[in-house]
């Protein structure tokens, strides 16, 4: 037991030191360009841009502005989900760039499941939330008709899903099993030219769980990886 608490302090500090790094080079490129620089490059600056820059991660909430704006713009078909919810302060942004797509929202939404993580009861984290709650926070700013929530434990909550074709997936659940269940389920269901973004992948984070599940899956697929150097080492992969 005493080695597990040492092994968790240990990899909390690591991410820690990791996340200072990549906000400390954030903050500098924002001073360094000013708002206005920083954000020519995105769709509808102007509307989105201060809740980028206060998001605590700008450069995962650019890079999801990005990918989406290109669905968008080639047409790809699709539903949205994300799997780990929490609070949906990524739920919302997402949301406001596809407000006409149906977007399913998975989480236990209390916390992590012990069939994921023999500790779970210990980690307090994400127990602060609920899928009402998550509603009416997404319904203050953008209509929520389209959203879909799919509450309990993953992948039972995808039941009745095989048929349902993505465009976007945002798979941030920190622990090795559901990553591995998240993409062995919306892989195969992600149209040609749609996206999966996978927080957490550079985190040491359940002993690299993230990382571990993703390699361990993506062998032998053609897509290839690419690092984001947002606050939590995120990947991205585009189906071919």
């Amino acid at each position: 037991m005493m080695k597990k608490i040492l092994g968790r302090v240990r990899n909390r500090l690591i991410e820690n030191e990791f996340v200072s790094n990549v906000l400390i080079t954030q903050r500098a490129a924002q001073k360094m360009l000013g708002k206005k620089n920083l954000l020519r490059f995105m769709p509808k600056p102007e509307l989105i841009g201060d809740s980028v820059l206060t998001s605590g991660d700008p450069v995962r909430m650019a890079m999801i502005s990005l990918a989406i704006h290109r669905l968008e713009s080639e047409g790809v078909a699709g539903s949205f989900a994300e799997l780990g919810v929490f609070r949906g302060e990524t739920s919302k942004f997402i949301h406001h760039f596809a407000p006409h797509r149906k977007f399913f929202l998975f989480d236990t939404f209390k916390g992590f499941d012990t069939r994921d993580d023999a500790e779970a009861n210990a980690d307090t984290r994400f127990l602060d939330t609920s899928a009402q709650k998550v509603r009416q926070h997404i319904a203050s700013t953008m209509p929520p008709e389209r959203l879909i929530f799919r509450e309990g434990y993953f992948p039972e909550t995808a039941a009745g899903l095989e048929q349902e074709r993505f465009a976007f997936v945002m798979l941030d659940v920190d622990k090795y099993a559901p990553t591995l269940a998240g993409l062995e389920f919306f892989y195969p269901r992600l149209l040609s030219g749609g996206y999966i973004f996978i927080h957490d992948f550079n985190s040491p984070e359940s002993d690299w769980g993230v990382s571990k599940a993703v390699n361990l899956y993506m062998q032998g697929k053609p897509e290839k990886l690419v690092d984001i150097p947002d606050a939590w080492g995120s990947v991205l992969l585009r189906k071919i």
